[in-house]
């Protein structure tokens, strides 16, 4: 089974390299594949530093997490509460 949801970017620089360390390092913590959709389409998964770089998105922008695995719902949770707390940058 997969899980899914969307959320907002809230942190004020996006996703640079700091946010997307911290969300790399949450989901090793998982046994749980995580995949994130920005909205044009391009996919990253979480396991992958470079990928989510990729990602490039903004403040505002919207981000569809996917996970499967194990601990999916408990993944999915643990990323958007970190997306939720904008990275605790702001």
């Amino acid at each position: 089974m997969t899980v899914k949801q969307t959320v907002e970017i809230r942190n004020k620089l996006g996703m640079h390299a700091r946010p997307a360390m911290k969300l790399f390092e949450l989901v090793q913590s998982f046994d749980a594949e995580v995949l994130l959709r920005n909205e044009a389409g391009t996919e990253a998964e979480a396991s992958s530093v470079i990928a989510l770089l990729m990602l490039d998105s903004a403040k505002g922008g919207h981000i569809e997490i996917e996970a499967s695995g194990p601990q999916e719902v408990q993944a999915l949770a643990a990323v958007i509460e970190l997306f939720e707390a904008g990275f605790d940058e702001d």
